[in-house]
């Protein structure tokens, strides 16, 4: 009686597994997503046209054990179900997608900001104004030494000018001495020689040619004179209330033979 029940107890499992699996057996229904994004679902693969058959995705219905009428409503809400989790999916992404944008066009706009102000500060030097006098930093490099001196923003000196104890300094080789005639019609002794490099704003003067003289009188808050074999080669005006230069065009690097 033992061994008939045992192998009766077999059949019996199966059957038992079967009608539990029974009512979970699912069929399938597939979207697709046409080209205006458009989503779609069909109960039958082949009505999924040809051009979108590539990215079908397969769903497994769950109502199988429902009646019809029970089982294509149940069906038709879990569409729509997934329907609204498929756009609200998607609203994310383009909300996500537009503050991508936003956060891009906003660091555009900051750099370009950013370089907008370091240019002008770049375009504009600020200078002393003494009365009628507007004296400019320069920046000077001769033989491995550098100077930042003062000079007095002169167009009717024809070159730059430096005090011989400015020359002596950057320790500047004459090159030839001569006289040359003031502004007051005197005649004064000088020296010409050149720096490695003269710097005004964002003006860079290779080889530059300079003018020494000997400085005599009542000491001054200059160390020479800014000459036209540089202004001649720059465009700028003097806001004389702010007290700064502002350089146009953009900076250029003059080399002077």
């Amino acid at each position: 009686m033992d061994i008939h029940f045992k192998y009766l107890f077999i059949p019996l499992v199966v059957i038992l597994g079967w009608l539990y699996l029974a009512p979970n057996s699912y069929s399938e229904f597939y979207k697709y997503v046409d080209q205006q994004g458009r989503v779609f679902y069909v109960d039958d693969l082949s009505k999924v046209p040809e051009a979108y058959q590539d990215q079908v995705q397969v769903y497994r219905e769950k109502y199988d054990n429902l009646s019809e009428q029970d089982k294509s409503q149940a069906l038709q809400k879990e569409r729509e179900q997934i329907q609204r989790q498929e756009q609200e999916k998607l609203l994310r992404l383009n909300q996500q997608l537009q503050e991508v944008q936003a956060a891009e066009e906003e660091e555009k706009r900051r750099k370009a900001e950013s370089a907008k102000q370091k240019l002008m500060e770049t375009m504009q030097t600020s200078v002393i104004v003494d009365g009628n006098r507007v004296l400019v930093p320069v920046t000077l490099a001769n033989n491995g030494v550098e100077l930042v001196v003062n000079l007095l923003l002169d167009t009717g000196a024809s070159q730059i000018v430096l005090h011989r104890d400015v020359a002596d300094r950057l320790n500047i080789v004459t090159l030839k001495k001569g006289l040359a005639q003031t502004a007051g019609g005197q005649n004064i002794q000088v020296e010409s020689g050149r720096v490695n490099y003269f710097k005004v704003g964002p003006f860079n003067m290779e080889k530059a040619a300079v003018l020494i003289i000997v400085h005599e009188g009542p000491a001054t808050s200059y160390s020479g004179q800014l000459g036209m074999n540089f202004l001649k080669n720059v465009q700028y005006t003097i806001d004389y209330q702010n007290q700064v230069i502002r350089w146009q065009p953009p900076g250029v690097k003059h080399s002077e033979e």
